[in-house]
């Protein structure tokens, strides 16, 4: 059915649908191999530029750039205009060697959207399972010399504006491929597929990417009247989110590995991401443990 847009629905031949899937597949190794060369790339300019930002820091003071563009938000303009160019450039990649096939687009967006997933977890922080020593920092944070308070804002708009966006966007397009598609016995090829699996798998996991958007951290509540919550109850409450926080994202997990075989490499590597990072802050708490016991005796 044509489109008012440059991409329609394509018939492939099987050798036509293998180049296809080998495109993407390489798309998603461009995806993954870019974040690495930023991660590296950021590690040592920090290295190389750390004493000097310092100094510069302390006399300029809190920047433009570095303030929120609205009264009130958490992220600062320069963490969303990084996050902004980093979409670009994944938009960029989705398009890239499309041609005009819908569904090539399609499964580009999402392609790309999951090949992120292992960055986003490295991006998270893990101290908040180690409660006695919440300063710990994660493995990113140690690669880059970058503190992991300022990198969580980066964590939140990671999924806020790359990871669930692209992922919406893919669902959204799918859906209307099935709905404009005819089916000679359910009608429509939407009213057959959501009763598949597959789809339900991918719709699940939609729905719970959106839960974990819109369920956010409390914050600590500043002094004055206003105050209604004390700082054990809002460590509480943190600690409850973490919990729902992990448990959703496991769902997401789940529901992209049953979604899609090409999906599991993905879910595999944030998984890793995650047992790395754990580990890497244990080490780091046991042996501050160790150095406090011997200091001690």
């Amino acid at each position: 059915m044509p489109l008012s847009w440059p991409y329609h629905f394509a018939s492939l031949s099987p050798t036509e649908v293998q180049q296809r899937r080998d495109v993407l597949t390489l798309r998603g190794h461009y995806a993954q191999y870019s974040a690495l060369a930023v991660v590296v790339f950021i590690g040592l300019y920090t290295r190389l530029s750390r004493k000097n930002s310092a100094s510069a820091s302390q006399r300029r003071g809190v920047s433009w750039w570095n303030s929120p563009p609205v009264s009130g938000w958490k992220e600062t303009r320069k963490q969303y205009l990084t996050i902004l160019s980093w979409l670009t450039w994944l938009l960029t990649l989705s398009v890239w060697n499309t041609g005009n096939d819908y569904l090539h687009l399609t499964k580009a967006l999402g392609h790309v959207a999951l090949s992120q997933l292992p960055f986003q977890t490295l991006l998270s922080p893990t101290s908040f399972i180690f409660t006695s020593n919440p300063g710990l920092p994660s493995v990113l944070s140690i690669v880059t010399s970058i503190s992991q308070p300022a990198l969580s804002p980066y964590h939140r708009l990671f999924g806020r504006l790359i990871v669930l966006p692209l992922l919406f966007a893919h669902a959204v397009l799918y859906l209307a491929f099935f709905a404009q598609s005819a089916h000679p016995e359910f009608g429509t090829l939407l009213a057959k597929r959501v009763q598949d699996l597959d789809v339900q798998y991918g719709i699940t996991g939609i729905i719970t990417a959106a839960c974990i958007l819109f369920f956010r951290r409390p914050m600590a509540q500043g002094p004055g009247p206003k105050r209604t919550a004390g700082p054990g109850i809002v460590s509480q409450r943190r600690r409850t989110f973490y919990v729902v926080h992990l448990l959703s994202v496991a769902g997401l997990f789940a529901a992209a590995y049953f979604h899609v075989v090409y999906a599991r490499t993905f879910v595999l590597q944030s998984l890793a991401a995650f047992v790395i990072s754990v580990g890497c802050c244990w080490a780091m708490d046991a042996g501050k443990r160790g150095s406090s016991a011997k200091d001690l005796h």
